[in-house]
């Protein structure tokens, strides 16, 4: 079986139908342009492999007549004592055998796609033939190209060492841009991530460390509302929701870095219900798996942090609604805690201070005036303020230290919803979430009433 052997198509199909019939198909099969297709399928016979092995005639044979082609496998003249006897049938050799074998005809393959120039798939082309990397021409074993002189051995290798030298380069821009940003760089197998409790912006985060720190952004958060809520130190909350808030985009930008994104794209977090989304889909997006620019490939792990952040909110929380919920003064306290800051609905300000401080306004000396008020609230001592001011004398509750007085005014507002303090009533109209001094003017009588 180790004779070789020429294969040939006679020019005729199997069945006798007209070669136009199955032009399409060989064109396709054997990814030959139309001129290709119309000197193969001539009429005439036509070699389309001059040398190969038993093996390899026996593939391109069964190919080729699955197809519909007629095709025989002929022994070559110095194997012929070696000839199997089924592969030799007497049959009129071509009348003029073509110089342009197949793979001569066929143009190029794309190189690394498993498939041999002239279109042939590799499991077709018989085992001790080779591919010119360069023009495509298929032709037996050896050092130079016949159709393009191309030393084959040394451009392989030549392509090789560039390919090489690419990814030397490409590891090496990486460590640099690593580097500046002051990435750590890669010390063994399997990225670690960066570390949980940070508020370092390098590194990049998978989705088991994004989950858990997600969850730690909620602890930081809980944890500083209820000290506010215990010790009465109202700016605690604040501190609390602004770490959070900044650890927050923290998670965001490394788990962008891991998918190879800008950690700068974390400010959409801000945008409502977009940056929502954004966020939930991070959790399931896969980061890359090679090193990049912000740090070294994610080894997915962590599981174990994950479970005890989860287990840190659940207590951190449990600890903060039981603390809130103890006393009415509590809850008091922590209404006004969730009020304070920039943007609350708070004190009209000086401006309409200023605009009810006429002097020939005078108001009645009968007027019944309670307000409830929290230790450290300036909107309730600015208030408090206004009406002295005005010659008003308004009884005060104090409902951080006085019980009843935290009941009194849950019973005046009604419902569990949340109290801005302070809480005024006026001449039997109770005038909630810290009115401005206007509407406390609309419901106070005058002097001259």
């Amino acid at each position: 079986m180790s004779g070789k052997y020429q294969v040939i198509i006679s020019g005729r199909t199997l069945n006798g139908a007209p070669l136009s019939g199955i032009k399409a198909e060989v064109a396709q099969a054997f990814r030959l342009r139309d001129d290709q297709v119309e000197r193969m399928l001539s009429g005439k016979p036509q070699v389309v492999s001059r040398s190969t092995s038993a093996e390899g005639a026996e593939r391109l044979l069964a190919r080729l007549r699955g197809l519909g082609l007629e095709a025989r496998a002929e022994l070559l003249a110095e194997s012929r004592n070696e000839a199997p006897a089924e592969l030799t049938p007497k049959a009129e050799s071509p009348s003029s055998p073509a110089s342009d074998e197949l793979f001569a005809l066929a143009g190029p393959a794309p190189a690394g796609h498993g498939a041999a120039a002239g279109g042939i798939a590799a499991d077709a082309l018989p085992v001790d033939e080779v591919v010119c990397p360069k023009c495509g021409e298929a032709q037996p074993k050896r050092t130079l190209c016949r159709a393009c002189g191309l030393d084959m051995p040394r451009y392989l290798a030549s392509q090789e060492a560039l390919q090489r030298e690419e990814r030397e380069a490409r590891a090496a821009e990486l460590a640099a841009r690593r580097a500046g940003s002051g990435t750590a760089p890669r010390t063994g197998g399997g990225g670690g991530g960066a570390a949980l409790l940070s508020f370092s912006f390098a590194g990049r985060f998978g989705r088991l460390d994004y989950f858990s720190a997600s969850l730690l952004s909620s602890v930081i958060a809980f944890a500083l509302i209820w000290l506010a809520v215990v010790t009465g130190v109202n700016g605690l909350a604040g501190l609390g929701m602004l770490l959070s808030f900044i650890y927050a985009l923290r998670c965001v930008a490394l788990r962008l870095h891991d998918t190879g994104r800008t950690g700068w794209l974390a400010l959409v977090a801000i945008v409502p219900l977009i940056g929502a989304l954004m966020m939930l889909a991070l959790l399931f997006i896969g980061g890359e798996e090679e090193d990049n620019e912000y740090g070294p490939a994610i080894a997915e792990a962590g599981a174990g942090r994950a479970l005890l952040s989860l287990a840190a909110m659940v207590v951190v929380s449990a600890v903060t609604y039981g603390a809130v919920t103890e006393s009415p003064e509590r809850m008091m306290s922590f209404a006004q805690a969730m009020g304070v800051g920039p943007g609350a609905p708070g004190f009209a300000g000086d401006a309409d201070e200023e605009a009810y401080m006429d002097e020939s306004v005078q108001y009645a000396r009968n007027n019944r005036i309670d307000i409830y008020v929290i230790a450290g609230c300036t909107d309730c001592d600015a208030m408090q303020a206004w009406l002295e001011d005005n010659g008003l004398y308004a009884t005060v509750y104090h409902v951080d230290s006085d019980r009843q007085a935290a009941e009194r005014l849950q019973s005046i507002i009604g419902g569990n919803a949340r109290i801005q303090l302070p809480v005024l009533e006026v001449n039997g109209k109770v005038l909630p979430g810290n009115p401005d001094v206007g509407d406390v003017h609309d419901h106070l009588r005058l002097a001259s009433d």
